[in-house]
């Protein structure tokens, strides 16, 4: 599966740092964009509860935990007739919308070359992915409304501002840290970002290669960054 903004190579140092909190505390986890969920599926919480507000993307984390059968192979034909009729069948449209394509963004162009199959190699992640996520609750809807069960461990990974949004819209990154500091006051928030308003404190970075098209001249390096509201810096330490 490629999505736009993935933290595949990071998801593991990432996924057992919440897991020491989500052990220690016996917390709830809730990821309020879980997008490919390549962090969600190595949490290891009794209770996930897994929002995206991407509905498509949504119907396939489902219909795949129901036993849904993925197609092996997506050819270029078929790709543009999904593309053009997605809600025929959301979560088929998920699915080739995000493992048939390159560049990471929803129903963007279709990935040639290489002989390597695409379909094949994003349903493999995907059931590779879904052994960590049975026990999961999946949502869609606005971050903002997601009920989130009492003393939870919260991981938000935006639409990082200034940078390419996501295909459900427009984020408004100023109101998202408003809410961060509210939920920040009943529960241990963690948001992945490269900056942060001053008041929310660096736990963990990491610099990255990116880049944004297929030649690798054009890459540019970022700095991931995890952050805590600084009034909860005194949990992380007990």
């Amino acid at each position: 599966m490629q999505y736009m903004g993935g933290k595949s190579r990071v998801s593991t140092e990432l996924a057992n740092l919440l897991n020491i909190y989500i052990y220690i505390y016996e917390k709830p986890f809730v990821s309020l964009f879980c997008g490919a969920c390549s962090i969600e599926s190595k949490v290891k919480a009794k209770k996930k509860i897994l929002n995206d507000k991407h509905e498509h993307l949504i119907e396939m984390l489902r219909a795949v935990q129901n036993g849904y059968e993925l197609p092996d192979y997506v050819s270029e034909d078929q790709y543009q007739y999904i593309k053009e009729h997605r809600d025929d069948d959301k979560a088929l449209s998920g699915f080739v919308g995000f493992a048939c394509l390159f560049g990471g963004k929803w129903f963007g162009s279709y990935a040639r070359g290489n002989g390597r199959n695409y379909a094949a190699d994003g349903k493999r992640s995907l059931l590779r992915k879904m052994q960590g996520m049975q026990n999961a609750e999946f949502l869609c809807m606005d971050y903002r409304d997601v009920s989130i069960p009492e003393n939870a461990v919260v991981y938000a990974d935006p639409p990082y501002a200034g940078t390419t949004g996501y295909t459900v819209g427009k984020f408004d990154s100023a109101e998202f840290w408003e809410y961060m500091r509210v939920l920040s006051e009943k529960h241990l928030v963690f948001i992945s970002e490269q900056n942060a308003p001053e008041d929310f404190v660096p736990i963990w970075e990491k610099d990255l290669k990116r880049n944004i098209c297929c030649n690798a001249d054009k890459r540019f390096t970022v700095t991931e960054k995890l952050f805590v509201h600084k009034s909860r810096i005194n949990d992380l330490t007990r």
